[in-house]
């Protein structure tokens, strides 16, 4: 399947993988069919991958005599845990169709703000590489056809324009080395910050910190952490695991710590407003919405509220950042370069012309 190549990947399956799977399963329960037999035919048909082992060791587990949830628990790996979780809700509930519709739903949100984040990180990133390779192909192929013109008239250049041939003439040392040195250290950097909890942490709040982009990561993560509490909430699931269960199907590891905080205060009898107050893993105003929220007996529906309130803000700076920063990016880009040909060439070879017509 091509959803097996999706980047964001959700456990071990990515969302739309998680989408499929939930389809299958949602339509043999309307129809009335046997799931393990359904599920076994639709993992023959599949390709190899995640996907197809998921489905047909789901399928041999309730063959074993299994239930759908206990079988989907087996699957850890592979799936998230609040999605046994909600599959059990579903199941004692009589609604398993509309569990599966909501997990759809849900899933179908989060590869579709996965795809805004990903398109609107990647724009820049091509017109920055595109950048960076006309630069490298005016000071290996461009540049150097000046050195030699100047070199055979025998001019003194300024210190400016040496700096820069002599990083044309040497641009393994002088420029491709050092780059690869802070390369070398950020990757370094990254693998140290990973090692620890507190690390990752750190690291995630560095992202955070960045212009722009930091909003839109965080904005969209919390989309995604808020509409998945929404909707274990929903399904009647106790506060203390909700939290726990959201926190682990999240990549924010400042989320998932906070969390398992908030449902540790929960277990021990505080409300979830001075839970949140105190852990502040949310920004003030979600803290007060989910606060209003559990007074009125309506935090599921808040929490959608907010989750809402998220995707909006990642729609709107996405668009941004497709619609303004590239271009604002080729000015720089352009005129970054035209700058240093105009300075490290142009002077010099007016000032080789003025020499020549006297």
């Amino acid at each position: 399947m091509s959803s097996e190549n999706n980047a964001k990947q959700y456990g071990a399956l990515s969302p739309d993988q998680l989408i499929y799977l939930n389809e299958e399963i949602a339509g043999m329960a309307k129809a009335g069919l046997p799931l393990e037999e359904g599920l076994a035919s639709i993992a023959r048909e599949m390709t190899r991958g995640n996907l197809k082992q998921a489905t047909q060791n789901i399928a041999d587990e309730m063959k074993r005599g299994k239930s759908l949830p206990d079988a989907i628990a087996a699957q850890q790996d592979k799936l998230p845990r609040f999605y046994a979780s909600l599959m059990n809700a579903g199941i004692r509930g009589g609604n398993l169709p509309d569990v599966l519709a909501v997990l759809t739903t849900y899933a179908r949100s989060l590869a579709d703000m996965s795809a805004i984040v990903v398109t609107a990180l990647l724009y820049p990133a091509i017109i920055v590489v595109l950048a960076v390779f006309l630069a490298a192909i005016i000071f290996v192929f461009v540049m150097p056809q000046f050195v030699s013109i100047f070199n055979e008239f025998g001019m003194r250049l300024p210190l400016f324009s040496k700096i820069i041939f002599s990083i044309c003439e040497h641009p393994l040392t002088t420029l491709v080395l050092p780059l690869s040195i802070i390369g070398g250290i950020f990757i370094l950097l990254k693998v140290g910050f990973n090692a620890s909890e507190r690390g990752r942490c750190l690291w995630t709040r560095l992202i955070y910190s960045l212009p722009i982009f930091g909003v839109l990561i965080h904005s969209a993560r919390l989309a995604a952490f808020t509409d998945l509490l929404a909707i274990l909430i929903e399904s009647q699931m106790p506060l203390p695991e909700a939290f726990e269960l959201a926190a682990e199907a999240g990549a924010d590891p400042l989320l998932r710590s906070g969390s398992l905080k908030v449902s540790e205060k929960l277990r021990q009898g505080f409300s979830l407003s001075e839970s949140l107050k105190e852990v502040k893993i949310f920004p003030e105003v979600v803290t007060w919405m989910a606060g209003v929220g559990e007074i009125k007996g309506n935090l599921s529906n808040t929490l959608k509220s907010a989750a809402q309130m998220y995707r909006r803000q990642v729609e709107m700076r996405s668009s941004m950042v497709t619609n303004i920063f590239p271009p604002f990016l080729i000015i720089i880009s352009a005129g970054f370069i035209t700058s240093i040909f105009g300075f490290a060439v142009f002077i010099p070879l007016f000032s080789l012309l003025e020499g020549l017509s006297k």
